[in-house]
């Protein structure tokens, strides 16, 4: 049987989560200001007592090797503390004593690292990830959910953002964490959700501030519901002034009803002339080409900022750029990109990407020496995030598209000779669900949280979690 814990509930009465942080490799170094005990979950009994200011490291012991050269570590874990070693450690449980404790996996001192509130585990990784959870061991955050949610707000949204919007994010992050913790989807490493963009941005409490921490008290609770479920309260920084459905960048088994595409502008504006059904790449190229007012037109001060650069942007990928990038897929040279299906939302579907290849046999009139012939290849490009990432590899990384939502054109100098494309674009993100420019837009016109909700997200409900 697994034994008991001696540790008390550490947080009794409200809902706790368990967030997965992210880790460098190196061994887990804890910095404690106001002390607190060190419990191993696995041995009851065992306990470490840590004064104020207590400095102290996690490391493993032996990592073993399969004879497929997998890594593996199973304990036990060594605790390093005051210049004395205490071994045979397997499931240590820092219950801490006041506000917070502050962490690094990099080898630098965890004094100047990140602060976390709750409590944190150590164990041996049992999902690693290659850029992220690095090591062999694992690094929990025990914390009751409305003081993660209060270092989650002010990462994914502009802190002086008006107060309904900040209020709308703090419903949706709590939304998408109960999702996460519904869906079991990290089960298999003993955490509810990640620290990082593909589930939330979470750095602790370093960026913490009084309006995002009053949007998480004055929801407290709150969350949008479908079914009876918490739903999949996606969201991104601009959809270009229509948001996407769900079905029009992801692939999806069944149709996911509340995440519609949202045409996300006043209906005095000049884009609500242009838009329609079945709209044509002309059509589309007019759309990604002006700056047309919608509520994710970033105004005023906002226009000055990184994000508006991306309301409406511009790509130019060359030739040689283009070659390099597929080289690995095949081409000798790459002759064009053709928009093969495109969602009603704008985004894209499917990219055909045309080149030529000297690896095939291609058959020619006698007359035509077949060494002068390339065979004409193709590939396509489906999905929102690899159409994204296509020119850079992965999502998130700098070179990425900023959205699929874009027209190419290809550019030819005075000759006539082949240059490149030009990618003509909207938005930020992949455009499902919220929309954060929009939120804050919609909040200066005066709508509350619930209305800037229900206009994004298509028949919840917002109440209380259980």
């Amino acid at each position: 049987p697994t034994p008991v814990p001696v540790l008390k509930p550490r947080f009794p009465g409200l809902k706790v989560i368990r967030v997965g942080l992210s880790t460098a490799g190196d061994e887990v170094a804890v910095y404690t200001p106001d002390g607190g005990t060190i419990f191993d979950l696995d041995q009851p009994g065992l306990t470490l007592s840590l004064e104020s200011g207590a400095r102290f490291q996690f490391s493993k012991s032996v990592v073993r090797t399969t004879k497929r050269g997998t890594k593996i570590f199973r304990g036990p874990i060594s605790i390093g503390l005051g210049g004395t070693n205490f071994d045979g450690w397997q499931r240590p449980y820092i219950a801490v004593a006041g506000d917070s404790a502050r962490v690094t996996t990099n080898g630098k001192s965890p004094r100047y690292g990140r602060p976390y509130r709750g409590d944190l585990e150590i164990f041996p990784q049992k999902l690693a990830e290659p850029v992220k959870r690095k090591g062999p061991l694992a690094l929990v955050n025990v914390v009751p959910i409305e003081a993660y949610l209060k270092g989650v707000v002010p990462w994914e949204m502009d802190p002086k953002a008006p107060m309904e919007a900040l209020k709308a994010q703090a419903i949706c992050a709590r939304t998408k964490t109960l999702q996460f913790v519904d869906s079991k989807k990290f089960a298999p490493g003993d955490f509810d959700i990640c620290d990082y963009d593909s589930c939330q941005g979470y750095p602790g409490t370093e960026n913490e501030k009084p309006t995002t921490s009053a949007a998480v008290e004055g929801t407290k609770g709150l969350a949008l519901y479908k079914d009876g479920r918490p739903i999949d309260a996606v969201y991104s920084t601009n959809s270009g002034g229509i948001t996407a459905a769900a079905r029009d960048v992801w692939k999806a088994t069944t149709p996911i009803t509340y995440l519609q595409s949202v045409p996300d502008f006043p209906a005095n504006s000049p884009i609500a002339q242009l838009w329609k059904d079945g709209m044509t790449e002309a059509e589309w190229g007019q759309f990604c080409s002006q700056d047309w007012p919608s509520y994710a037109r970033p105004t005023g001060i906002d226009s000055d900022r990184y994000e508006a650069r991306k309301y409406r942007w511009n790509e130019f990928i060359s030739v040689d750029d283009a070659k390099k990038v597929f080289a690995n897929r095949g081409f000798d040279t790459i002759t064009g990109f053709e928009v093969t299906q495109r969602a009603e939302s704008g985004r894209i579907r499917q990219l055909r990407v045309v080149g030529t290849s000297k690896g095939s046999p291609v058959l020619v009139p006698d007359a035509v020496p077949s060494g002068d012939i390339q065979a004409t290849k193709y590939i396509t490009i489906e999905g929102d995030g690899k159409i994204r990432a296509m020119f850079s590899g992965r999502l998130g990384s700098t070179t990425a598209l900023p959205s699929s939502l874009f027209v190419v054109s290809p550019q030819v100098d005075a000759s006539g000779a082949l240059q490149g494309w030009n990618l003509r674009g909207a938005g930020w993100g992949h455009g499902v669900g919220l929309c954060q420019r929009g939120a804050q837009n919609h909040a200066k016109e005066g709508w509350d949280a619930r209305k800037i909700l229900s206009w994004y997200y298509t028949g919840i409900q917002i109440r209380k979690t259980s």
